[in-house]
This record gives C-alpha cells, sequence and structure tokens, in this order.
C-alpha cells in the first residue's frame, strides 16, 4: 500500500499558546495590546502562532453565539491576535478544545463519557486534588455543539487552520446510552472490550471526519490536525486522510521523555504528509508559567526536530491578563532565530533513510531498545508498518517479538528474494501455532522452543567480536530462545548455560547463577543476508542498556551493510541523520549532553561543543561544494571510493554539514 504523498510544505516556526483559563479569573485580557502582541512574536521570529478559540474550561474568547465567553474578558481577544497577526504575515490557526470541556461537562452531564458502572470517565493523571476536566462523549449531542463552535469560528475569521484537541474516548470505550446504542446497531457486544475498542475506533474517524468537513467546506487551505489520537498504528494510517499533517507533542520534560520524538517521527513521517514536533518553553510541563527553559536546550530540542524533517512548535501559555512573557520570548527568539539560519536546507527536505525497523502491533520494550541502538550507531532509520515499501531498504530490522500477519510473511518473502537483508531476533517472526519461524526456509534457523534456562549467556565469535571482549561470557537477561541452524548456516556466536535456573531453593549470592559450561545451540545465526539473534537482546538494552549489546548489533549491521551512508567521529551521545533537498544532502549532528540534577528529568543547560567532528557521506559522485551551517562556511573536503569526507571544526547544539551536488 503506497500513501499519496502532499504537496504541503509546513513553515517551520510555531508558537502553540496555550489559554486554558478558568471563568474565577476577574481580569482576562485586561493587558491585551494587539500590535505589542504580534510585534513580540515576530521579534521572536514567529511564522504561526495557535490562538485560543475555546478552552478546556469550556470558554471561548471571541463573542460566540454558541459558547459561553469567558464572563471577565472584555473584547474579542482571538480576533483581536488574529488580526494584528496577519497585519505582519503571521499566520494564526484556531485552537478548539473537544473531549475536555469543564463548562458542558456540568452543564450536560448525560453527554459525559462513563465506563462499565455508568461513572464519569476524568482522567486520571493530573493528581488527587485535581478539580476537572469533564470528558465529553464524541458519540452524543454535543458532537453538534463542537460542529457548530468550529463552523462559527471559520465563517467569521480567516483563519490559517486549526487545532483539535483532546480526540480520544478512555479505554476501552465509552457505555454512555449513546454508545450502547450505536454498539447495537453496528452488532458489536458492549460486553466485549474487543468490540468496544472498535467502536471507540468508529466514533472517532466519524468524529474527524465531520470536524475536517466543517473546516476544509469553508477553508480549503486551513491545516488540520487532531491531538489525541496518537500516531500508532493502524489509526494513524487511516486517519492520515482528515488532517493535513501531524502534529507529534513531545515535552521532553512533560512526560514524554527524551525518545518519544525520535521515535514516533521516524515513523509519522512515512504517511505522505510532513510533520511537526511540539515541545514546550516550560521547565517541565503544560501550565508551568514560571517555569523556562534555556534557549541552549530549545535549541538542542528544535535541532532534533530539524533532524527529522519536522517543523517546531513550541509551547507557551499566555497570562490571563493577556501579555506575552518578555522574557519567554528573547529565549523562543534566540532558538527561532538559530532555526531561520538553516531553514533554507530544512523546509520541504527529506530523510534519507537505509535502514527500516519494523513495529507490527503495539511499540514494546524491545522497539525501544531497537530505536537506541541505532540512534547510538547514528544509523539511518525508518519506523516502519508491514504493509509499506520494504523495497526502499538495505536492511530490515525485527525486534524480539513481532507476530508474522500473512501480509508481512508475504511483504518479507518478496524482500528477501529481491536481495534485502535481515536483522531479527528471540521470537521475532514466530509462529505460535505452528512452533515455527515463518519463511524459516530462508532464513536459515528453526525454532526449538523457549531457552531451558533464565538468564543465559552468550559469547560473540568472529567476526561478531570485533570491540566486544572475547573471553567475556555476556549475560542476557531478558529471555531467550532455543534454535537449530541449518545446515548451511554460519555459527557467529556461542550460547553457554548457568549451572541451574536460580528459585527459592537453589540460588547463588545475589542474583543470577554464574555460566557453567557451553550449550550445543547457537547464540546468532547467519546465512547469506539474514542474521538471527537467540536472545532478546533489544529488549535487554533497553532495560540494562550493556554496551556490549550494541557492538553486538553493531557488527552485525556491519555485516549485512558494510558501506553505511554516514559514519561520523561524533560521540554515541549524537543523534546523527541524513536529509535530502534539491540539489543537496545534508548531514545533521545533534549534540545531546544532559545533566541530571534532581530527582525528575534530565535538564539541557551547558551542553559541551563537539571539536573537529569528521564526516564521511556515501555520495556518487564528489560534490560541488561543502558548506557547514549556519555560517554557509566552506569546509575542505576530500571523495575517495565513494564517499566525500569533512572535519567539522566546532558544533554546538545542533549542527549541519551540507553538500551540492
Amino acid at each position: 500500500m503506497l500513501l499519496e504523498k502532499s504537496s504541503l510544505v509546513l513553515p517551520l516556526r510555531w508558537i502553540h499558546l496555550d489559554f486554558h483559563t478558568s471563568p474565577l479569573l476577574p481580569d482576562v485580557g485586561a493587558d491585551f495590546d494587539a500590535a505589542e502582541f504580534a510585534r513580540t512574536l515576530a521579534e521572536a521570529n514567529v511564522e504561526v502562532c495557535t490562538c485560543f478559540a475555546r478552552c478546556h474550561h469550556g470558554q471561548c474568547y471571541y463573542p460566540s453565539q454558541i459558547g459561553p465567553v469567558h464572563p471577565s474578558l472584555k473584547l474579542d481577544l482571538f480576533g483581536q491576535q488574529l488580526e494584528a497577526c496577519h497585519e505582519l504575515g503571521i499566520k494564526v490557526p484556531a485552537y478548539i478544545t473537544c473531549v475536555w470541556d469543564d463548562h458542558i461537562g456540568k452543564l450536560h452531564p448525560e453527554w459525559l463519557q462513563v465506563d462499565y458502572q455508568g461513572r464519569p470517565q476524568r482522567p486520571e493523571y493530573f493528581g488527587e486534588n485535581y478539580g476537572g476536566w469533564h470528558s465529553l462523549c464524541l458519540n452524543s449531542p454535543y458532537v453538534d455543539y463542537v460542529e457548530a463552535i468550529a463552523r462559527e469560528v471559520a465563517d467569521n475569521y480567516d483563519i490559517d487552520g486549526v487545532f483539535y484537541d483532546i480526540v480520544w474516548h478512555h479505554q476501552p470505550g465509552c457505555y454512555c446510552p449513546y454508545c450502547l446504542e450505536s454498539m447495537a446497531r453496528e452488532g458489536l457486544d458492549p460486553k466485549n472490550e474487543a468490540d468496544v475498542k472498535r467502536m471507540t475506533e468508529l466514533i472517532i474517524d466519524r468524529f474527524m471526519a465531520r470536524m475536517s468537513a466543517a473546516i476544509w467546506d469553508r477553508r480549503p487551505q486551513a491545516t488540520i490536525f487532531y491531538n489525541g489520537i496518537g500516531p500508532a498504528g493502524e489509526r494513524l494510517e487511516k486517519r492520515i486522510v482528515h488532517q493535513s499533517h501531524v502534529e507529534i507533542e513531545a515535552l521532553p520534560t512533560g512526560g514524554w521523555g527524551y525518545s518519544f520524538f525520535p521515535f514516533w517521527s521516524r515513523y509519522s513521517r512515512n504517511f505522505g504528509k510532513p510533520i511537526q514536533g511540539m515541545t514546550g518553553r516550560f521547565q517541565v510541563s503544560w501550565g508551568d508559567f514560571g517555569g523556562l527553559k534555556s534557549a541552549k536546550a530549545l535549541k538542542w530540542e528544535c535541532g532534533g526536530m530539524l533532524a527529522n524533517t519536522a517543523a517546531i512548535s513550541i509551547g507557551d501559555q499566555l497570562h490571563p491578563r493577556g501579555r506575552l512573557d518578555a522574557a519567554v520570548y528573547r529565549t523562543i527568539g534566540e532558538a527561532f532565530a538559530d532555526v531561520a539560519a538553516k531553514q533554507p536546507y530544512c523546509q520541504g527536505a527529506e530523510a534519507v533513510t537505509e535502514i527500516g525497523l519494523l513495529l507490527s502491533g503495539a511499540r514494546h520494550a524491545g522497539h525501544d531498545g531497537a530505536m537506541q541502538m541505532l540512534l547510538e550507531e547514528q544509523a539511518q532509520f525508518d519506523i516502519i508498518e508491514p504493509w509499506m515499501d520494504f523495497s526502499a531498504y538495505s536492511v530490515l530490522v525485527v525486534a524480539d517479538a513481532t507476530d508474522p500477519t500473512p501480509e508481512l510473511v508475504e511483504n518479507l518473502r518478496t524482500y528477501l528474494e529481491s536481495g534485502g537483508a535481515l536483522l531479527f531476533s528471540h521470537e521475532a517472526l514466530l509462529d505460535r501455532e505452528q512452533g515455527e519461524f515463518a519463511l524459516a526456509d530462508q532464513l536459515g534457523v528453526s525454532y526449538q522452543g523457549p531457552s531451558p534456562y533464565s538468564p543465559d549467556f552468550f559469547r560473540p565469535l568472529d567476526p561478531l567480536a570485533a570491540d566486544i571482549p572475547p573471553d567475556f561470557l555476556q549475560v542476557l537477561t531478558a529471555g531467550g530462545s532455543a534454535v537449530a541452524a541449518a545446515a548451511d548456516a554460519e555459527v557467529l556466536a556461542e550460547v553457554w548455560d548457568p549451572y541451574f535456573n536460580r528459585t527459592w531453593e537453589h540460588y547463588v549470592s545475589h542474583s543470577y547463577t554464574p555460566a557453567e559450561k557451553r550449550a550445543e545451540r547457537p547464540g546468532v545465526v547467519r546465512r547469506g543476508n539474514v542474521i538471527y539473534l537467540c536472545g532478546a537482546m533489544f529488549r535487554a538494552y533497553w532495560e540494562r542498556g550493556d554496551l556490549n549489546l550494541r557492538r553486538l548489533v553493531r557488527n552485525c549491521l556491519r555485516l549485512l551493510l558494510p558501506e553505511p551512508l554516514v559514519t561520523t567521529s561524533a560521540p554515541a551521545t549524537s543523534e546523527v541523520t541524513v536529509t535530502r533537498l534539491g540539489d543537496k544532502t545534508m548531514v545533521h549532528v545533534v549534540n545531546y549532553h544532559a545533566l541530571r540534577r534532581t530527582v525528575h528529568s534530565e535538564t539541557l543547560d551547558d551542553i559541551p561543543p563537539l571539536v573537529d567532528v569528521e564526516i564521511s557521506l556515501r555520495l556518487p559522485a564528489a560534490p560541488r561544494q561543502v558548506l557547514q551551517i549556519p555560517g554557509e562556511t566552506p569546509l575542505e573536503f576530500s571523495y575517495e571510493s565513494g564517499r566525500a569526507t569533512c572535519t567539522v571544526p566546532r558544533i554546538e547544539e545542533h549542527g549541519m554539514v551540507v553538500f551540492e551536488d
């Protein structure tokens, strides 16, 4: 299946200006000055600012004839924001809340999402003293109300888009009378959780189709995004048609962590629509009025988005009185000035990759470990679905546990027969009903069952032993499989068994039992362009971070991909990506260095620069010139054996090297 590619090119520098403002506040908009508002944004190098038409409190910030206008608001705040921004060339999408609506939740309790016992559903992750939000059902008459708001905003204002927020139902779904009636009509059983989830999917699909039509019928060029549906799996495949682009909300310090965006950006950019990353200026997360990251931290986060072909949205929250914080926009302005200098080489660029990490079903620790290994080895990879085009990749990685659906098996068979390479591990591709790997005749191994020991040990043999102590037995704590190698396969690692499995009766020392003897079963098997790892190596790396596991995978990839697209001397903490725009190929180096000063998230502060970083890029011909960005400084380079090589004198938070054809 191929998805149609959109021609839309997003602006790169966005502000998402939260304004969830309680009706208890007496002075909303009292200090608002439209000209100052727009000027502050323009001086901070902002191209787009998402402004609020309606918030989670259910309040409107324009003279609505449908919803309640905030009781202390004396002006058309949204309208004046939009007009002033447009005068300075800044685009303004409208923010419209969906599921969370405090006002309507109190006014119409019969429209609330309820659980199986009929209890109203509320988000659980804000703490026991958190009062809201009410969660409205998107299958109730409430949808008519949301649509009327959307139509009113699109009819009365020259909006550039809509950001629909909180578009989801509590899992497994809603059991209100409207949803029970719909399930009966669809032939679904409310006592069957799978059926309830199916109904939830139908509800969200129908809601999105309706809300997109409400805008695009009036403003065909508007951008539309739905926040809350998540980028995972089949949902994005089916729902991408209802939105113009994909935004990945990922405030690293706000609960998402630093691995969320790298994972989902490499996934979401495969669906034919442009992508955008969303971080925040907050020290922690949304609503952190008094928390402000350093400019260096924002530059690093912006660089990570540019490196993955994403536009950038920085979240802020407007003070209730309506005046932007000057210190915040000095900080954002510094970060966005850096983005603007790189924009000619980033806006509209596409990723250049050679490895596909397969995501089939729910994301698990094996996927995370594989992603982390590939990031640290500075590999160029996408995260892909079984139905996508495998032929675009030189190597596929299938981590630890992936069910072999008929679609995946057929796609993989064609890929291997066409000369593609595969690295898979543990129970990936295991047909549990048959007790054998799918395509076992092509893979070079047959499944014998779970390993009899947990944990067991392995020792790589040449050529997998590079940079791994040859006389050390590495533990494998995340589980393993017993396999037999085909007669024409090569064994590249041994398995060693412990004396016994640890139980309450049989134990040694503080943890697992040490190794006793070499087992007859292999640890790593290679047959042609396929390599199999006997254990859950990727999950183990995610859980323990054993560097020898990463080195083992790197050595496997070197066998399958001996000439990687790019190599650098940058440390493993640096994310390295390759993008392409017109006649230019860009190598990005994102220089990560966190300080762990507190019990919670890492703080990016003083980021030591990288010095004299060597970069080698595989190219079909010698480049015309090589430039360091920002600054467009020419770099000396050599070109030998199909590789262009240069040395970058200094890289701060994020640097780029441009190789021009």
